[in-house]
């Protein structure tokens, strides 16, 4: 295990490498985890995957959206235009200016003004980067206080730095008749630098995906409290319940429900419990919800009397303990039988407590809740039917089909797939005649080490309920879902 750890080089390790390493770290014993003497170069690596999956990729859409402003800046622009473009340029991060093409472009097109009026109309942008005016032009030069702070649109000068803001990365929420509540408003998610935001609730901490506030007509308001060992939770903007697009993670103590970390954590409806989407950390669930509702603890149970002693039972029996069933009513799986369109998407809508109540005009799913699930995943981009009216529930589904299926889902959980993107890397040799967004998928598989990219890819191989439960399963544990 040492041996692995020294040799991480977290330059060029990718995230599923790390990852491996972590679950092989996890596997052992606790007293040889007490003999691992070099496990910070492990936390290291996962920090540093942290920082270019969060800050690095950010800052590269930062840069990337100045660079196609600055496309429209040339000579014959206002000088008004060109102060705009340093005030964008001077409110990027750090690590995003790094990333920035069109900065020399910039300062060419401000040295070249020989308008006085020019510099009365920098000067209340960037006063502090003024460092000497010569005969046609100005010299710019950093300023001593952080960039963050220079106004962008600022009629007066600025004589102080603005205080900074009152929003923290961590707020607490407002206890008041046995709940939590807080109103989140786009100004003050405008001051939080990552993109998701950490309310705490006692010792609740529920994190948001603020990139979706930022565009909200009304506040948006978040409710939570613990009554009957159940968690209670509301969204709402302005005066009606929201739907998130990117889920909310909602981090509860087990202890919190009267439970224990061998139980699962199942959705509250009306007419019953439906599995949610859930991980177990240490001693915490972690509750990934896009909705608000009601959620408990309950104890995992296996129906099935038929699950092999392999590596497909294994996954079946994982997947079956947090309801992740197939499309069946028996007590036997029949690992055999090939696996439907209408068998994928009941495991995968559950595995990410996905459905919807739009109106569907598939014409051929009489189950109501069915229809709920197979919309759900229509809207999320995960799944869709052999046409608009059509689902096709009971057709057959390639190992092709799969992989296109798992990458979608990988999009909408929002996985960083930039390598695939940059870089098709394929070892299979008999995918060459598809489709692009096939063989793409099948390389995010293959990054993600859920296939090995040894011998063929059969692509056109229907898959049975063992080999798909498997598939799922090694796809959803390779990005740590479960």
């Amino acid at each position: 295990m040492m041996d692995r750890i020294n040799r991480i080089d977290k330059l060029e390790y990718t995230e599923v490498q790390i990852k491996s390493i972590r679950m092989a770290y996890n596997a052992l014993s606790d007293l040889a985890k007490s003999s691992v003497t070099n496990l910070h170069i492990l936390i290291d690596g996962e920090n540093y995957i942290i920082y270019q999956n969060t800050v690095v990729k950010q800052a590269k859409l930062d840069a990337n959206a100045f660079d196609i402003y600055m496309n429209d800046i040339s000579r014959s622009s206002t000088t008004h235009e060109i102060a705009r473009a340093r005030s964008l340029y001077n409110n990027l991060s750090a690590e995003a200016k790094r990333h920035v093409t069109a900065l020399e472009k910039l300062v060419r097109l401000e040295t070249t003004w020989r308008d006085p009026y020019y510099i009365e109309l920098v000067y209340p942008y960037y006063p502090d980067y003024i460092h000497e005016i010569k005969p046609g032009g100005v010299v710019i030069e950093k300023p001593a206080y952080d960039s963050l702070y220079i106004p962008d649109d600022s009629n007066t000068v600025a004589t102080t730095i603005p205080k900074t803001p009152t929003w923290s990365q961590y707020e607490t929420m407002i206890y008041q008749n046995g709940r939590y509540t807080t109103q989140i408003t786009t100004s003050q998610v405008k001051n939080i630098t990552d993109r998701n935001m950490r309310l705490k609730a006692g010792d609740i901490e529920i994190v948001i995906p603020t990139s979706e506030i930022k565009s909200s007509t009304a506040n948006v308001g978040v409710s939570v409290n613990v009554a009957n060992n159940q968690l209670n939770i509301q969204f709402t903007e302005g005066s009606r319940a929201k739907t998130f697009e990117n889920t909310v993670e909602v981090h509860v103590p087990v202890s919190k429900l009267k439970a224990n970390t061998s139980q699962v954590i199942q959705r509250v409806l009306s007419t019953g419990t439906s599995p949610a989407s859930f991980k177990v950390d240490g001693s915490k669930f972690i509750i990934r919800t896009a909705t608000g509702g009601t959620f408990k603890a309950a104890n995992s149970s296996v129906i099935y009397t038929d699950i092999p002693n392999n590596d497909q039972g294994r996954a079946i029996r994982e997947l079956a303990k947090r309801g992740i069933l197939f499309n069946t009513k028996s007590r036997l799986v029949q690992t055999y039988k090939l696996v439907s369109k209408l068998d994928a998407a009941v495991m995968i809508a559950s595995a990410l407590d996905l459905s919807s109540n739009a109106k569907s005009k598939y014409l051929d799913i009489a189950n109501a809740q069915q229809l709920k699930l197979v919309q759900g995943l229509l809207e999320a981009g995960i799944m869709s039917g052999a046409t608009s009216s059509r689902f096709t529930p009971n057709a057959s589904v390639t190992k092709q089909e799969a992989a296109i299926i798992i990458a979608n889902m990988y999009r909408y959980l929002n996985q960083d797939l930039a390598k695939v993107y940059n870089e098709l890397n394929i070892s299979y040799t008999d995918i060459a005649n598809l489709t692009f967004e096939a063989r793409q998928s099948i390389a995010i598989l293959e990054l993600f080490g859920v296939v090995d990219g040894q011998g063929p890819f059969s692509p056109e191989k229907t898959l049975s309920r063992g080999e798909f439960a498997e598939l799922i399963y090694n796809a959803l544990i390779a990005i740590d879902y479960l």
